[in-house]
């Protein structure tokens, strides 16, 4: 995909009656951001991308500013023209989300570039984004944009599904796609995973659901990590947090998902979709979880002092160079039997004493870990003596 870049247009390229408003005087130039100077629409729109890059820094905000304000008599017939590519996407990218007819004029303009397909994508509703589905070229060309719309928790589970089929089917691998083969995998077994009647349904159930206990339910970080015991087991008495976050479990149909909707909802979805699918009897879909680019520190915390998640979890956050910067991930996973011995060893020296004294007389850890703690103590004793 090859990267539009937002810098003003050269003299070549401008219209002379725009090269003269953007020369003269402020008082001309706020007449062109504010829709009111003597131009035809396509060259306005020209005229205020160029603005953005005023110096006058007034000017530079007003023109900032101005798509979003323009009326749609001067916008619709310019942004479905063979504009500049960095002109379209200034507009596209400025536009608020109730500009919808001037949208969807960016959309069906082939003159759009795949970079700001993508930008729109990561933040359109459903109905726009079906606008990008429709485009199987774009789609196959541009990974990116298939990247973009999975992520949008907005898309269609049906529409996702067919995209990611028709990538697969013509090897085009979309590499931001978190457990991507095992999605593909999943998908192409089920004979209706497109279907909309079929998978939009649970999925939206399932996700929306989990949205509402979020908002009204779902605990804090350090709530999320307090329904973890010190073990890393389920906290029967986890207060009130605890029981709303199990009381909601019983309405979300989570085995009621396919495991290629588990992966992405593993994925897109919030904490409480995280909290229940780490803890998936598939692997793949507990992996997703931990892929998930909206986890966070504490709910990585929590998974690595989790006995009851799988080995492939724990495995690739001891891995992790950035997770285990964090010395609350270190030392879960050290008093975790989980994580593999290698990577417990390697930890101990970070451990503070109280922590190491600790782990040399735990009972839960392999007794090899337990003896290495003994001796580090030892060994950092006599250097302090």
């Amino acid at each position: 995909m090859e990267a539009t870049k937002l810098e003003p247009l050269s003299a070549e390229d401008l219209p002379a009656a725009v090269a003269n408003v953007v020369a003269g005087a402020t008082a001309a130039k706020m007449m062109v951001v504010r829709g009111m100077a003597p131009l035809r629409p396509a060259e306005l729109l020209i005229a205020v991308y160029q603005l953005s890059f005023d110096a006058d820094a007034s000017v530079k905000a007003a023109a900032d500013g101005a798509p979003g304000g323009l009326p749609e008599k001067l916008l619709l017939g310019p942004l479905a023209e063979r504009l500049p590519p960095a002109v379209l996407h200034f507009f596209a990218v400025r536009l608020p989300p109730a500009r919808r007819k001037a949208i969807e004029t960016v959309l069906y303009n082939q003159a759009t570039a795949d970079e700001t397909f993508v930008e729109l994508a990561r933040r359109l509703d459903e109905s726009r984004l079906e606008i990008i589905f429709q485009n199987e070229v774009r789609l196959l060309r541009c990974p990116p944009l298939v990247e973009a719309l999975y992520l949008n928790k907005k898309a269609r589970m049906s529409s996702v599904s067919r995209a990611l089929e028709l990538c697969v089917r013509n090897n085009v691998r979309p590499e931001g796609i978190p457990g991507f083969d095992e999605f593909a995998a999943a998908l192409l077994a089920d004979p209706n995973a497109v279907a909309p009647s079929v998978a939009d349904e649970a999925f939206t159930a399932a996700l929306s659901q989990g949205d509402n206990v979020a908002v009204t339910e779902a605990p804090t970080d350090e709530g999320l990590a307090g329904l973890l015991g010190e073990e890393g087991d389920e906290d029967v008495d986890g207060g009130e947090q605890g029981q709303d976050l199990a009381a909601g479990a019983a309405f979300i149909k989570f085995d009621k998902l396919k495991i290629f909707e588990k992966i992405r909802l593993a994925t897109v979805g919030n904490a409480y979709c995280r909290h229940v699918l780490i803890r998936d009897t598939n692997k793949i879909v507990a992996m997703a979880v931990v892929r998930s680019p909206s986890i966070t520190d504490m709910e990585i915390v929590a998974a690595a002092s989790n006995r009851g998640v799988c080995d492939d979890v724990i495995r690739y956050i001891a891995n992790n160079r950035t997770y285990i910067k964090d010395y609350a991930v270190k030392l879960s996973l050290v008093n975790n039997p989980k994580c593999p011995l290698g990577n417990s060893l390697r930890l101990l020296s970070f451990l503070h004493p109280e922590d190491l004294r600790a782990l040399s007389r735990s009972k839960n850890v392999p007794a090899a870990l337990a003896t290495a703690a003994k001796k580090l103590m030892q060994t950092r004793s006599i250097r302090g003596g």
